[in-house]
């Protein structure tokens, strides 16, 4: 009877047995794969983690330069005196100037035109200009301060005075009228001043700017 029993129990524990190792071979396949999971998770983590350290932005405002100008000028009704141009912008610039005088129609009318009849120095105005003081007069008509200005600065004075005259024949309606226009341009590179306003500007003078200059 004990050798009996004892065959039994043989066969049912070599029964059980192949299917208990089996299912405990088969789960570590899995137990593999999520452990390579997670460690590939927490080497893209770490990755990503770097390259936002590495890749943080930046701002920068950047702010124009202005160039402009402005005419000064002292008027009393009769006599405009003491012209000079002053540099309103924020980086050194080259100031040119223009005189235009002409008859226009008087301030009381809608129509503010201007005659074709012009206004003859010497005989119905007088103008000086002042010298020595780094003004120059290019081929094209326009005045030329020969230094750059800083911002802030003038000019030295362009007029001294310009005034009609008692006997000047001013047409009926009409009133003589001394515009001054200025312009600026930023005092480097010299190549745009060049291309821009069609001259070279140095201390001793103003010279036609080489071609391909324009204004």
């Amino acid at each position: 009877m004990k050798h009996h029993n004892q065959g039994r129990y043989q066969g049912k524990f070599e029964a059980h047995t192949p299917k208990r190792v089996r299912a405990h071979r088969q789960r570590k396949p899995v137990t593999l794969l999520v452990s390579l999971l997670l460690l590939l998770g927490i080497a893209i983590g770490s990755t990503v983690a770097f390259l936002a350290t590495r890749t943080a932005e930046k701002k920068n405002t950047l702010t124009p330069s202005k160039v402009s100008s402005q005419v000064t000028e002292n008027f009393n009704g009769t006599t405009k005196s003491d012209v000079a141009v002053k540099n309103t912008g924020d980086i050194d610039a080259y100031l040119r100037a223009t005189v235009n005088i002409t008859w226009r129609k008087d301030q009381n009318t809608a129509d503010q035109t201007v005659t074709a009849k012009v206004p003859r120095e010497g005989d119905d105005y007088t103008i000086n200009y002042s010298k020595d003081t780094g003004w120059a007069q290019g081929t094209d008509g326009y005045w030329y301060y020969l230094t750059p200005v800083a911002p802030g600065a003038s000019t030295g004075k362009l007029i001294e005075s310009c005034k009609q005259l008692p006997g000047a024949k001013v047409p009926t309606g009409y009133h003589l009228s001394v515009e001054i226009i200025a312009s600026a341009i930023q005092s480097v590179p010299a190549k745009a001043v060049g291309e821009a306003w069609g001259v070279t500007i140095t201390e001793t003078g103003v010279t036609p700017y080489p071609a391909g200059g324009g204004r």
